[in-house]
């Protein structure tokens, strides 16, 4: 299952959808729009105010970032127990997982 899909199932729940300009953020974390000057062009073309979509990235990648710190700190379990818990709160394990991956190799 990708990150677009858990987080739609938990916007729906939430707020009753998804926006455009979210689904483009998540197209951007996945690498759909590529990266710099080339997503900044891709999202124009698409139709997408390119500041709008990178500060959902953001604030999105912020998010991640929090629950990747609260996996380091044993609050989704270990192993498929975890993996089990952060799809059940609608992460990505694999995400997750890269960014705790980077927080402990620094």
């Amino acid at each position: 299952m990708s990150i677009e899909k858990l987080n739609d199932e938990r916007l729906e729940a939430v707020a009753g959808g998804m926006t455009a300009e979210l689904k483009a953020a998540y197209a951007c974390i996945r690498g759909d729009f590529g990266n710099g000057a080339a997503r900044v062009a891709a999202l124009r073309k698409a139709g997408f105010d390119p500041e709008v979509v990178q500060g959902l990235v953001n604030s999105i990648l912020a998010g991640n970032e929090k629950v990747a710190l609260d996996v380091i700190d044993g609050k989704y379990g270990n192993g498929e127990a975890r993996v089990i818990a952060l799809r059940k709160a609608g992460y990505d394990p694999e995400v997750i997982q890269k960014l705790v991956n980077g927080m402990l190799l620094k």
